[in-house]
Formats: structure tokens, sequence, C-alpha cells
């Protein structure tokens, strides 16, 4: 399973960073591709990486915005084997994702996009659960 975080500035570096704190062997095996910065050229690198993919191997590539420039050098893989792209990256659905084994079904990798989106919550809703002195 290979592992591609793409971002406009570093925001895939820095969410590589933190993954090696949480999981430092994963995140030994993401690359993480920061467009636009020390003249980065997102499209060859990206490129370069996939040339480099067998199309058996599972790759997941999660991005920073749906339909920015860097997601929108995923599109013309979309339709090969064992490929998922995620726009809207965030820390939790790569935690998760960094736990994978690599032989899930295409639902459970699918299944990553709702991890982040459970991952966003406004705590000024959040209903906190309320404990008696009794329950302590």
């Amino acid at each position: 399973m290979k592992i591609v975080l793409m971002s406009h500035f570093n925001l895939a570096e820095g969410l590589k960073s933190t993954l090696g704190y949480f999981n430092p062997v994963a995140a030994d095996q993401i690359l993480a591709i920061s467009a636009y910065v020390n003249d980065c050229d997102p499209k060859a690198e990206f490129e370069k990486f996939m040339s480099s993919v067998d199309e058996s191997e599972l790759v997941l590539v999660f991005t920073d915005i749906m339909g920015g420039s860097v997601n929108q050098l995923t599109i013309p893989y979309l339709t090969r084997p064992n490929f998922y792209v995620f726009a809207g990256m965030n820390l939790g659905m790569l935690l998760q994702a960094t736990c994978l084994l690599g032989d899930e079904t295409p639902e459970q990798i699918k299944s990553l996009a709702e991890v982040g989106k459970e991952a966003v919550v406004c705590m000024n809703d959040y209903k906190f659960e309320s404990f008696d002195e009794e329950d302590e």
C-alpha cells in the first residue's frame, strides 16, 4: 500500500510530520508533495511516483482541497485499479489510513471519508456526557 499526501504549500509535509509522532514507521512510507514550495512541480513529482507504482498496489492519495490544482492532478488516474483519492484530508482520516493492512475491500477504504467527516466537530454544539459524583 502506498500513501501520498498532496497540498498547496506545507500542509502535506506538516501532516506527514505529525503522523510520524503517532506512527513513525508508517510516516516513513508516506510521500508528501508540498506543491509550489521550493520550486516543487507537483505534476512532475506525482507522475514520477505513479510511474513507479505497479497497478496491483493499493494507492491512497489525500489532497487538501477538492477541485484545487493539486487535486486536479489526480483526476487522470481515477480509472486506475486500486487507486483512491480523498479531498479535504485531515489527521483523523490519515491516522486511520496508516492502520490499513492493504487487503481491505473498496467499501472499507472508502469509509476513510466518513472517518474524516466525523473528525470535524463544532465543539460549541457538542453534547458532553454528564457524570454524577456517584458515577466516579
